[in-house]
């Protein structure tokens, strides 16, 4: 199995300084699959994928998440800039997503104070998703995401209200059993 990753695109669906464009990383995509087989490419991102870019702030995130899908990402995850325009779009973009969104440190405020916050996830989101990759054996991939802590403090106060960011490092081994019991062969 060969798991593509980045992180940071930023919407720079155009090359811009040391960002190549998104026709070069699908390229590099691409030319991965071809040589070890598509069955056998995990494509993930782990997060600020959107905003950034001119053509991509004008449409709040649009065009990268039809270019994700068209890509076939697998999973992504949240970075800070994910939340820069409010929860709305933040839901609608992952509504417009072929693939989930995992962040498994992300709670609802349930309680009206993060440090007794229970678990349960916003519903634009998920704590970890299984996925089964490989040719001709198939193993089960349990990818799990967590996003920054500083996101509440370092973006608009309302693009966060009513969520949690829980310890990143508590967050995993919380959901790391239950991804076993599920049937990850492997956690990412």
């Amino acid at each position: 199995v060969t798991i593509l990753h980045h992180n940071d695109f930023h919407g720079q669906l155009e090359p811009s300084g040391s960002n190549p464009g998104l026709a070069r990383l699908a390229n590099t995509v691409n030319n991965v699959r071809t040589a070890v087989g598509a069955d056998n490419v995990l494509l993930l991102d782990a997060g600020d994928e959107m905003q950034g870019s001119l053509l991509s702030n004008i449409w709040q995130g649009e065009p990268v998440i039809a270019a994700y899908n068209l890509m076939g990402y697998d999973a992504a995850t949240f970075g800070n800039h994910e939340f820069d325009w409010g929860q709305q779009v933040l839901i609608s973009r992952t509504q417009e997503a072929a693939y989930p969104y995992v962040t498994a440190n992300i709670v609802l405020n349930d309680t009206g104070d993060c440090t007794t916050a229970g678990w349960e996830a916003p519903d634009f989101a998920q704590p970890y998703t299984l996925l089964t990759v490989g040719d001709p054996v198939p193993v089960t991939i349990g990818v799990i995401g967590v996003t920054t802590q500083e996101t509440p403090y370092i973006t608009i106060p309302s693009a966060t209200e009513g969520l949690c960011f829980k310890d990143p490092a508590d967050s995993i081994i919380h959901y790391y059993d239950e991804m076993e019991d599920a049937g990850a062969d492997v956690i990412v």
